[in-house]
């Protein structure tokens, strides 16, 4: 019969769990951008705008687009009632992982903490702060915004 001394199980288990918080920490999650569900890939412009189809975005619902930039790699566009749209980064303000839509919540896959898309306000920690509000303008059947 093998013994394992609890030093032993400790540094394994330790280990373990030290890659998987790194792994969670990661501002995506393990994942490449743009493969989380609900993932939207804008069109961009000459001029530095960037845009998606208005009908990409469900009524009651919300979609995260993935814009590439560094400042803001991507964004959570919802739409609380028909025609009417709003914007957030889709940085968490906790450690800066990027939430996934969820309907009428955003959820950060890192730490547990969800947002309301309408208001981009913090509803479960751990994160407190709101998301920051980005400007986005209907343009036709576009939503157009700064990439």
């Amino acid at each position: 019969m093998t013994r394992i001394t609890r030093r032993a199980a400790f540094a394994v288990t330790g280990a373990g769990a030290t890659a998987l918080a790194l792994a969670a920490c990661s501002p995506t999650n393990g994942h490449a951008p743009g493969d989380s569900g609900g993932d939207v890939t804008p069109t961009k412009a000459a001029s530095g705008k960037a845009s998606v189809a208005a009908s990409q975005v469900p009524v009651g619902g919300s979609v995260i687009v993935q814009t590439g930039s560094q400042s803001n790699p991507a964004i959570a566009i919802a739409q609380p009632k028909s025609g009417q749209f709003v914007a957030h980064t889709a940085v968490c303000t906790h450690q800066g992982c990027i939430v996934a839509a969820a309907g009428s919540e955003l959820q950060c896959p890192c730490h547990g903490s969800k947002f309301d898309a309408f208001t981009g306000k913090a509803t479960h920690g751990p994160a407190t702060r709101p998301l920051d509000e980005v400007t986005i303008t209907v343009n036709g059947s576009s939503l157009e915004f700064d990439a």
